[in-house]
C-alpha cells in the first residue's frame, strides 16, 4: 500500500468512526511517512509497519479506560516540561552564540580584505597576508553558518520529538491512542543535505589551506617564525 492509498484509507476509516480531530491525525501520519521515507524506507514498508488503517483509526475512535496512574503521569510529565524548557533555553542560547561567532568571522573577513581597522582591534600585517587570512575567516564564517543552521534544525527536531514523547506518555496513561514518534535528529532534503555537506567540505578545506598559507607567508614577510611578535600583535615587539 502506498502513502496516498494508506492516508486515503485511514481518512475514510476516521470519517466513518466520527473521529473529531481526523485532520490532525492524518497530518501526523503524513509526516511519519515523510520522516521514515527520508531514512530510506519505502512507502509499502512504512504502511506495513503502521498496521491496517482500520485498526489505526479504531484507536482514535473511543478512548479506553484511563489508568489509575494517569494523574500521576500527567504530573510527572508536567514537571519534566519545566526541566526540558530550561534545557531547550540553554540549547537556543548556544545557537545564538554560534550565530554571533559566524557574524563576527564574516565582519573580520570584510575588514581585513578592505583594510579597515575597526578601532584598532585587528592585528597589523602586510595587506597580502591580511587578504589570505580574510579568505580563511570567510571560509570559517561559511562553516559556522552551516553548523549553526544544522544545530538549529537539530534543536527544533529535538523539541518536536520531546513534545511527541510527552503527548504519547499522557495518552497512554489516559487510554488514548498514541501518535507516531518523531525522530530527534533533523531530516535534510534530498538537495539540501548534499549541498550542506559539500559546503562544509569546501569551506573546511579552504579555511585550513589559507590558515597554513597565511602563517607561512607571514613568517616569510616578518623574517621570523614568531611573526606575531615582530608585528607587535600582543603589545610587545620582538
Amino acid at each position: 500500500m502506498t502513502k496516498n492509498e494508506y492516508i486515503s484509507a485511514l481518512g475514510r476509516e476516521l470519517k466513518r468512526l466520527g473521529v473529531p480531530d481526523a485532520g490532525d491525525v492524518l497530518e501526523e501520519y503524513e509526516q511519519h511517512f515523510a520522516f521514515k521515507g527520508a531514512d530510506g524506507s519505502t512507502e509499502e514498508e512504512i504502511a506495513a509497519r503502521l498496521g491496517a488503517p482500520a485498526e489505526v483509526a479504531a484507536q482514535f475512535a473511543a478512548p479506553g479506560a484511563a489508568s489509575g496512574s494517569a494523574a500521576l503521569v500527567k504530573l510527572g510529565v508536567g514537571l519534566m516540561w519545566v526541566f526540558a524548557a530550561l534545557f531547550f533555553v540553554l540549547l537556543i542560547a548556544w545557537a545564538v552564540v554560534m550565530a554571533a561567532f559566524a557574524l563576527a568571522c564574516a565582519v573580520c573577513a570584510v575588514c581585513l580584505a578592505a583594510g579597515i581597522d575597526a578601532g584598532g582591534l585587528l592585528p597589523q600585517m602586510p595587506y597580502y597576508c591580511a587578504v589570505i587570512f580574510a579568505v580563511s575567516l570567510a571560509a570559517l564564517a561559511v562553516l559556522s553558518v552551516v553548523g549553526t543552521a544544522y544545530y538549529a534544525a537539530f534543536v527544533c527536531a529535538l523539541m518536536r520529538s520531546w513534545a511527541r514523547f510527552a503527548h504519547n506518555s499522557v495518552a497512554a496513561a489516559s487510554g488514548r491512542a498514541e501518535l507516531p514518534p518523531l525522530p530527534a535528529v533533523p531530516r535534510l532534503g534530498a538537495e539540501t543535505g548534499p549541498r550542506a555537506r559539500l559546503a562544509t567540505r569546501i569551506s573546511l578545506a579552504v579555511f585550513a589551506a589559507c590558515v597554513v598559507l597565511g602563517a607561512v607567508m607571514s613568517m616569510i614577510s616578518a623574517g621570523a617564525l614568531e611573526f606575531w611578535h615582530v608585528w607587535n600583535w600582543f603589545g610587545y615587539a620582538a
